[in-house]
C-alpha cells in the first residue's frame, strides 16, 4: 500500500515538473505575463493581463498597461497629392474665314453671324492676336462705288466684333473693292442674268490672323 502511495506521489511530482518547465517557454514573448499554449496573452472577463510573479514596469507593454507605457505613436505620412498636369492651351491658328454678302448690300447675314461667333471663339484661345478683316465687292458697277462697298461689309464685320464685348484682338480694317476677285475669269462666259450669281463669292469679308 505504502509502495503505491509513493508510485503516485512520484507520477504527479513529475507531471508538476513538466508542466513547470514547459510554462515559461510559452512566456517567453510576453516576459512578465501569464500566456496560453499558443503564446498568446492570458486576460480576465474585463480584459485585464496576468501579471507573472517577476512581472516589472519595464516589462509593461502597451496591450496590458497603456497607463505605464503610454499609447504607442504611429508614424503618420504626409500624404503627397499627386502632381496633375494641366494641358496645354491650345494655340493653334484658326483657317481663314471667309463670310459672303448680297448683291449691293453690306449686312450680315444670319449664317455670316453664326460663323463669325465660332471664329470668333477660336480666335479668344490665342494671346492678344491680330486679326485682319479685308473687304471685297465683285466687278459690276464703279470702281468707287466697289471701294465703298468694300470698306462698309469689312467695316460690318469689325463692328460686329466689337459688339462681343471683349477686346480680345488688335483689328485691322480695309476695304479691297474689286481687287483679288475669286471667281477670276469664270463669270466672264456667263449670261448676263446670271452674273449676279456668278460673282457672289467676290462680295465677301475674309478674316484671318497676322502673323510677323
Amino acid at each position: 500500500m505504502k509502495k503505491r502511495n509513493a508510485l503516485a506521489l512520484a507520477v504527479t511530482s513529475a507531471v508538476f515538473l513538466q508542466v513547470g518547465c514547459a510554462s515559461p517557454a510559452t512566456e517567453d514573448a510576453w516576459p512578465g505575463y501569464r500566456t496560453d499554449g499558443r503564446g498568446q496573452l492570458l486576460k480576465t472577463a474585463d480584459g485585464h493581463c496576468w501579471r507573472t510573479a517577476d512581472w516589472s514596469e519595464d516589462k509593461a507593454v502597451p496591450e496590458c498597461d497603456v497607463a505605464i507605457t503610454g499609447e504607442p505613436v504611429v508614424e503618420v505620412k504626409e500624404a503627397v497629392a499627386p502632381v496633375v498636369e494641366k494641358p496645354a492651351p491650345d494655340k493653334r491658328v484658326p483657317e481663314p474665314l471667309r463670310v459672303t454678302f448680297a448683291f449691293d448690300a453690306a449686312d450680315l447675314t444670319e449664317a455670316s453671324r453664326i460663323a463669325l461667333k465660332a471664329w470668333y471663339q477660336e480666335v479668344a484661345r490665342l494671346e492678344g492676336p491680330v486679326v485682319k478683316i479685308d473687304g471685297y465687292s465683285d466687278p459690276l458697277g464703279s470702281d468707287a462705288y466697289n471701294q465703298r462697298l468694300a470698306e462698309q461689309r469689312a467695316q460690318a464685320v469689325a463692328d460686329w466684333w466689337k459688339l462681343q464685348g471683349d477686346s480680345i484682338a488688335t483689328l485691322e480694317v480695309k476695304g479691297h473693292g474689286e481687287d483679288s476677285r475669286v471667281s477670276g475669269g469664270h463669270c466672264q462666259l456667263v449670261a448676263a442674268d446670271n452674273l449676279k450669281h456668278c460673282y457672289q463669292q467676290d462680295r465677301r469679308v475674309e478674316l484671318r490672323i497676322w502673323q510677323p
